[in-house]
């Protein structure tokens, strides 16, 4: 499917994709945050904190091919947050799994078939642009895939579990993997199907399809896209999303 065949025209967002659907994984137990609330539905700026990354990806792809992937007890309160800002009752909610693997699977079954491009985004990523899934997305379709990342900063030690370093790894080829992560949805759910089979824990879902034998590609993030992890990280957080900001460069 050529980019042209790709979009559709939608009088009130401009260009949406067609052929493109959003898992927002918003079912992580956040115990690093505190275990007596779900930080994503804390207010910011109005509304719950995962309703902004929501709100955006609704400007370019269609509500029936969006799903909120979010605990079980708390589907409820997810769908109040939802509706308080304005979010149309066509994006699915569904209950996510013990894992992070577990609960994308669940949000991707619940996509319709329609859907051949997947991005992955977490909810607690308020600030991810439009033009960056944008990046992502047109990657997926031209490359198999488009993952958020950018290049590390600090130097990296590996170290063993007393301390004790093991290596320094050269800086200049380790990139920090973020969200969007978007893939062709027959990668996506070889990786899943890879990692059920082996019984493999991963920590994106790059990783899980890159296991499942598939190259990656990254996708320069130069706006801020912050996680919210702690609660101090919400005072980090940019006064305003940074959805003019020119369109990322693709990693050579």
């Amino acid at each position: 499917m050529s980019t042209t065949q790709a979009k559709i025209k939608n009088p009130q967002s401009g260009i949406r994709l067609a052929d493109t659907g959003l898992i927002l994984a918003c079912g992580g137990s956040g115990q690093r945050f505190g275990p007596d609330r779900n930080k994503l539905l804390l207010d910011w700026r109005g509304i719950a904190l995962f309703c902004h990354p929501l709100r955006t990806f609704l400007a370019l792809v269609l509500p029936e091919h969006a799903v909120v992937v979010a605990p079980a007890p708390l589907l409820d309160a997810f769908r109040a947050a939802m509706d308080a800002a304005g979010i149309p009752r066509g994006v699915r909610i569904v209950a996510g799994g013990a894992t992070r693997q577990k609960s994308v699977a669940n949000g991707l079954a619940a996509l319709p078939e329609a859907v051949r491009i997947v991005a992955v985004q977490d909810g607690a990523r308020p600030c991810t642009t439009v033009e960056l899934f944008l990046a992502c997305a047109e990657s997926a379709r031209t490359h198999g895939s488009g993952v958020a990342a950018r290049p590390v900063t600090d130097t990296i030690k590996v170290a063993d579990a007393e301390g004790n370093v093991k290596n320094t790894p050269d800086r200049a080829t380790l990139w920090a993997a973020e969200t969007p992560q978007t893939f062709r949805r027959e990668r996506l759910e070889d990786g899943l199907c890879f990692i059920r089979q082996h019984n493999l824990a991963v920590t994106d879902d790059a990783q899980a399809v890159e296991l499942a034998g598939h190259a990656t590609r990254l996708i320069h993030a130069a706006a801020p896209n912050p996680k919210v992890t702690f609660p101090s990280d919400l005072g980090r957080l940019p006064a305003t999303v940074f959805n003019s900001n020119p369109a990322p460069r693709e990693n050579p």
